[in-house]
Order: C-alpha cells, then sequence, then structure tokens
C-alpha cells in the first residue's frame, strides 16, 4: 500500500537524496548532481506534477516523475526492492490509457516496466556509451 502525494517544495530535500545518489544517477538520462538552490529554481520555474510516494506509514519512499505522457520512478536506495516503485507506477497508470519512459538495456528495472504492460519500441539514444530505449504503456 502506497500513497501519491503532490511534490511540495518542502520535499525537495528528500528528492535531492535520492536523486544525487550515485546509484540512483547512474540509471539517469541527466546524471548531474545538484543543489537545493538549483533544485528550487528548477520547482519555481517549471512547477513540476511530480509525486511523493509515501508508504503505509506516511513515511517518504521515492518519487514519481511525470512530464506530459513521460513517467519516472526513483526509489531511496533504503528502500529498494520492497515493491513501492511496482506500486507507484500501478497507482499512476490506473486512470492512465497512455504513457511512456527511457529506461538503459542494462536497468533490471526494465523487467518491472514489460510486467506493467510497457512495451520495448525500435527508437533508442545512446546515453554515455550505453542503449537509452523508449518504452509505451497502452491500456
Amino acid at each position: 500500500m502506497i500513497k501519491l502525494k503532490p511534490l511540495t517544495k518542502e520535499d525537495l530535500p528528500f528528492l535531492l537524496e535520492v536523486r544525487n545518489n550515485e546509484s540512483t544517477r547512474k540509471y539517469l538520462e541527466n546524471d548531474s548532481v545538484f543543489d537545493l538552490q538549483q533544485c528550487n529554481k528548477w520547482f519555481d520555474d517549471t512547477q513540476p506534477k511530480w509525486y511523493i510516494i509515501l508508504n503505509k506509514e506516511e513515511q517518504k519512499v521515492g518519487y514519481l516523475r511525470t512530464n506530459g505522457d513521460d513517467v519516472g520512478c526513483d526509489i531511496h536506495i533504503e528502500h529498494r526492492r520492497k515493491g513501492y516503485a511496482r506500486l507507484a507506477y500501478s497507482e499512476y497508470l490506473k486512470d492512465k490509457d497512455y504513457a511512456t519512459l527511457w529506461v538503459f538495456e542494462d536497468n533490471f528495472a526494465i523487467n518491472l516496466y514489460e510486467s506493467l504492460g510497457f512495451k520495448p519500441q525500435e527508437e533508442y539514444k545512446m546515453v554515455r556509451g550505453r542503449k537509452y530505449i523508449y518504452m509505451i504503456y497502452k491500456k
């Protein structure tokens, strides 16, 4: 059981703790490290429709990134391998007919995406010498 809570400015230090972790950045197209000032500016400039993932104890365990039809999820290193990403994607997709995402071919999460109904497309790009695959979800 999880809850998706809209991201607020108060959540940005947690977001950075997750996002700036090397094990998270390895699987992001933009693997830069950001500071709180940059993150605040990004938040003010873009007003993102992102969500904090809360577990049943209302503890922050990760966040869900959304931008139009694109979706992505990053889980705090202390909460990985507990099913939170699957629950977050399932909750987000329940009201969606269509979604897209990008994933590195060497990311084990590709199995999760396929089990949720995402299909790899022929479209890809090379990022830091690794194949970055485009996937589409259609109900």
